[in-house]
């Protein structure tokens, strides 16, 4: 059993397959989230939960407080874009308290804005859609000049815009497309238009890396999209390990990682143009694991007990990758997905395209409380006793 333990800021999805991908290796885990109710703050696998708020600068003193509580210094590893960005900005104040591997805060930042994607892609074999920004009436009247369909987003992600607008709008003419960012331009200002690459979701390809300052590359997973929800904007809702363009794919990533001299987790995602087969860039995310993390650890590819063992010193683990090609889904969100392709009448892509087999998000037979949690969306005035009541049963069996 490790005797270090592992700091893991971010409890949706991403933060529970990191979660239960340390703890399978043995390594004692600390869940940290701001909401104490969110089903995968249930895993049974977080030897400790702490609540933090993980949105705000405040999150830093908390982690520090929690640092000087621990015998040994902790690896800290983030699974949310707003920890990451936060913890890469104090890194000065939290690197003698933790451990952790980021490249330079300013890529770290620029790879989160939509606005810089070009920048940080200039000089590599990377394509990326043509994308403008739309910071007034004439970017507005020049974007009204690209190829339909375009697609509309914010260029970072910001929280509030989350809170009132949909993740990405898909618009077929200009003045649909006016029409929209007018609507959202009182409330959020900094949007970026793209044209649409066609292709269903399952045209979606990403690598995800951890690589040391040391020795360079020390885990690559590639994998393919299924699914997402909502349909072409929306989140992973299935993906597996990709057979075909695998080592295309992974080239690209290789090169851009690489030119960038990129450390710590690093993930990129591509999408395939049938037109031409070339990649064009959607996004990339460096500094923290990802929503998916867990597809890769189920075909052999553990990230988050890789990057600890690097930094702990541990021989690393041997990647067991198979042949049989197994698939992680969340069930609630695929359901919606492949409910809305058919009643369009359009094709369904396999949800297990090999051999291998499916695994719920959620679903552990050794872990079963964010799953019961999820399906049943309890209130939390249910759900805490029922939580409370399942940690009185762990600790009566553990006697």
């Amino acid at each position: 059993m490790h005797r270090v333990p592992a700091v893991v800021v971010g409890m949706h999805l991403g933060g529970l397959a990191a979660v239960r991908g340390l703890a399978a290796a043995g390594v004692p885990v600390i869940a940290v989230h701001d909401d104490p109710h969110a089903a995968e703050m249930a895993t049974r696998h977080a030897r400790r939960k702490v609540i933090l708020p993980i949105r705000s600068e405040r999150l830093i003193d908390g982690l520090l407080h929690l640092a000087r509580e621990l015998p040994e210094r902790p690896v800290l590893m983030a699974t949310l874009r707003l920890p990451s960005l936060l913890i890469s900005a104090h890194r000065a104040r939290l690197e003698s308290a933790f451990r952790f591997v980021l490249p330079d805060h300013a890529i770290v930042r620029d790879a989160e804005n939509k606005a810089h994607l070009g920048g940080l892609i200039a000089g590599s074999e990377l394509r990326l859609p043509r994308t403008l920004v739309l910071h007034g009436e004439a970017a507005l009247a020049e974007a009204c000049g690209l190829r339909f369909p375009v697609i509309l987003k914010p260029v970072d992600n910001d929280l509030g815009y989350m809170q009132r607008f949909e993740k990405a709008y898909i618009l077929d003419d200009a003045e649909a497309l006016q029409v929209r960012v007018r609507a959202i331009w009182p409330h959020h200002r900094e949007l970026v238009a793209q044209e649409w690459i066609p292709g269903g979701d399952d045209a979606l390809y990403f690598c995800l890396q951890y690589r040391s300052p040391a020795h360079g590359r020390l885990a690559s997973f590639v994998g393919r999209n299924l699914y997402s929800w909502p349909p072409g904007k929306g989140a992973t809702a299935a993906c597996t390990a990709a057979g075909e363009h695998r080592a295309e794919v992974e080239a690209l990533a290789d090169a851009f990682f690489g030119r960038l001299d990129l450390t710590g987790f690093c993930g990129i995602e591509l999408k395939r143009d049938p037109r031409t087969g070339s990649f064009y860039v959607i996004e990339p995310s460096i500094g923290r694991t990802e929503q998916l993390e867990e597809v890769a650890i189920l075909n052999g590819v553990n990230r988050p007990h890789c990057a600890y063992c690097d930094q702990v010193g541990l021989p690393l683990p041997r990647e067991r990758t198979s042949p049989q090609a197994h698939t992680w889904l969340n069930s609630i969100t695929t359901r919606r997905a492949r409910h809305h392709l058919r009643a369009r009448g359009l094709p369904l892509p396999p949800l297990r395209p090999g051999r291998g087999r499916a695994y719920d998000a959620y679903l552990r037979l050794t872990d079963p409380m964010p799953a019961l949690l999820s399906r049943l969306a309890l209130h939390p005035r249910v759900a805490h006793p029922l939580r409370r009541r399942y940690a009185q049963v762990r600790r009566l069996f553990a006697r």
